[in-house]
């Protein structure tokens, strides 16, 4: 979500929320998002859109350009299955709950992330292979990579190889060339 921001030139105030302290279920915050995740986007006083790709599109059709999203319906099909394959099917895999019910054992809980971050990426990997350019879908930045690339950097801190993937991780390299991704690059965003 940050990195659509910064591409299309939109400025936001970011807020924290720790995940693992708890904050997430507060009151406040659950009256935000009930589900208690993030992001939370804030539209207007008291107005919040919750969920990624919500935001994001919502983005994309209140400031259209640059543009996320292309206007060949088959492109826009195709960076939207892309986007889904991380976003539906391999990313919740990765959020603290589906891990809690999984195990409490560190290392069982890291090996059940990498086993979906893996499953996600190779699939994506087939996919992409035959439609990527400088990016997932062509030589344009889409949704699809703005959900692929923080994938990406999960994937590095599991300590997953991107090598494994090349038509990712010439995306993913390219990416992180892009003055957008360096301004929202997770590791500007750390909490204090």
């Amino acid at each position: 979500m940050r990195w659509a921001f910064a591409y299309k030139g939109v400025d936001a105030d970011y807020v924290d929320v720790d995940l693992l302290s708890g904050q997430s279920e507060s009151a406040e915050h659950r009256a935000r998002n009930p589900l208690g995740f993030v992001p939370a986007l804030e539209i207007g006083p008291g107005q919040y859109l919750a969920e990624s790709l919500a935001i994001i599109e919502w983005l994309e059709e209140t400031v259209p350009r640059p543009f996320l999203l292309p206007g060949d319906p088959l492109k826009r099909a195709r960076i939207r299955q892309l986007a889904e394959m991380i976003n539906a099917d391999t990313q919740p895999l990765q959020n603290l709950n589906a891990q809690d019910l999984h195990s409490d054992d560190p290392a069982k809980r890291k090996a059940w992330a990498v086993h979906w971050i893996v499953t996600g990426l190779e699939a994506y990997e087939k996919i992409a292979s035959t439609t990527a350019g400088k990016f997932s879908v062509g030589d344009e930045l889409s949704v699809a990579d703005l959900c692929l690339v923080p994938q990406c950097y999960n994937a590095l801190r599991n300590e997953i190889d991107l090598a494994r993937f090349p038509t990712i991780k010439r995306i993913h390299d390219h990416a992180l060339t892009t003055p957008s991704a360096l301004a929202s690059h997770p590791d500007r965003f750390k909490p204090a």
